[in-house]
């Protein structure tokens, strides 16, 4: 089912004129830590101005030999104020999380929806900043709400882009698995190989995320890989994570991902 859909968009997306995105503009912080490293220096920090856009990532951990996709629906209004036609509104959640659970496996839909509107504040030709509150609202397991916001700043230079992140959320019903409080810095950095042809579609990058939370030890995890934008609408990445490289449990993992944009005619 997954496959057909899949092939669908992706046909959908290549249907229509190519148009070039007007705006060069995180279990759960699995999720966050694959989209935030689009935002710095791969994708668009938000979707075309009346499209839709969808992300899909494999998420696969050999440390604990869990699996997830983390999926992301993005919409953009067309309109020319700050909420209608600057402002993405994204919905997130795990198409599969399937986990090893006392030797045996358990597979069902994600635990969580985040609701996350990411509104552009700075649309420069060289430098961005985009501001994004988020709501991540529990569907099993945990109780209330996780509510915060995260800042992003962009620069790009040539075939270089650098990008930084700074975010806090809390939780309204703390427990040992939600923290009271997390907050965590991130910093990327990607560069196109080549302005034009073959290698122009390719583009290597790297990420390093610094996260703190209530009652637990400060992690620094490391993340990288290369994206492949296939056409203007179409993109795939391939990414090695490695979570808690200082602190924390270690986890190592693979992710592979697919953006599509839907354009302006769906």
């Amino acid at each position: 089912m997954f496959r057909r859909a899949a092939v669908a968009l992706v046909l959908i997306a290549f249907a229509g004129e190519a148009r070039p995105a007007s705006l060069h503009l995180g279990r759960s912080s699995n999720q966050s830590n694959i989209s935030l490293r689009k935002r710095l220096h791969v994708n668009t920090l938000i979707a075309e101005p009346g499209t839709i856009e969808i992300d899909w990532d494999t998420l696969y951990s050999y440390t604990s030999a869990n699996y997830s996709m983390p999926s992301t629906i993005k919409w953009t209004p067309e309109g020319k104020s700050i909420w209608w036609g600057r402002t993405e509104y994204g919905l997130s959640f795990d198409s599969v999380d399937s986990a090893l659970v006392g030797g045996d496996r358990s597979t069902q839909f994600s635990d969580r929806l985040t609701f996350t509107p990411t509104a552009v504040l700075k649309d420069g030709d060289k430098w961005d900043i985009a501001i994004a509150p988020q709501a991540t609202f529990f569907l099993r397991g945990e109780k209330g709400v996780r509510l915060g916001a995260t800042v992003i700043t962009r620069v790009d230079v040539g075939r270089n882009s650098l990008g930084a992140t700074a975010a806090w959320t809390a939780a309204t019903s703390p427990s040992p698995n939600n923290p009271a409080g997390t907050w965590d810095f991130g910093g990327g950095y990607g560069r196109r190989l080549a302005a034009s042809g073959v290698l122009g579609h390719f583009t290597p990058h790297v990420n390093v995320v610094l996260e703190r939370s209530t009652g637990v030890e400060r992690i620094t995890s490391a993340f990288g890989g290369v994206e492949y934008q296939m056409t203007e609408r179409v993109a795939f990445d391939v990414t090695g994570q490695r979570l808690g490289w200082f602190g924390g449990q270690p986890d190592r993992q693979f992710a592979a991902g697919m953006t599509v944009n839907l354009g302006k005619h769906f």
